[in-house]
């Protein structure tokens, strides 16, 4: 699986974070598929994560995070997860969660 699918599938785990994927953070999903030219499905990828992952997101987060080496993809992978989480217009206290155990496993100078 390539980084920028990884960034996807990461995407897709922050959409869930607050248990529940609204058409806004799915929109903007897609949108970033397309920037990033993958062709991706992120309702199958949905079902991949909770089937692979059991729900458990805080799995699916580190094996993405894991995934994922090169600090300019990390670079990315910070902008796109923060752009999901303030899709919808809010950001619940679960998606800065996930933005703080991003930052631990990344490090701290990819979110300078």
């Amino acid at each position: 699986m390539s980084d920028k699918t990884n960034l996807l599938y990461l995407c897709v785990c922050m959409a869930l974070s607050d248990h529940k994927l609204d058409k806004s953070e799915t929109a903007k999903i897609i949108e970033i598929s397309e920037r990033l030219k993958i062709e991706f499905n992120v309702h199958r990828a949905t079902e991949d994560i909770n089937e692979k992952f059991r729900d458990d997101l805080d799995a699916a987060q580190d094996f993405y995070l894991g995934n994922i080496r090169e600090d300019k993809n990390r670079r990315l992978g910070k902008e796109l997860i923060k752009e999901v989480a303030i899709s919808n217009g809010e950001l619940k206290d679960k998606e800065v969660r996930f933005l703080v155990r991003t930052k631990h496993a990344w490090g701290y100078e990819v979110f300078d």
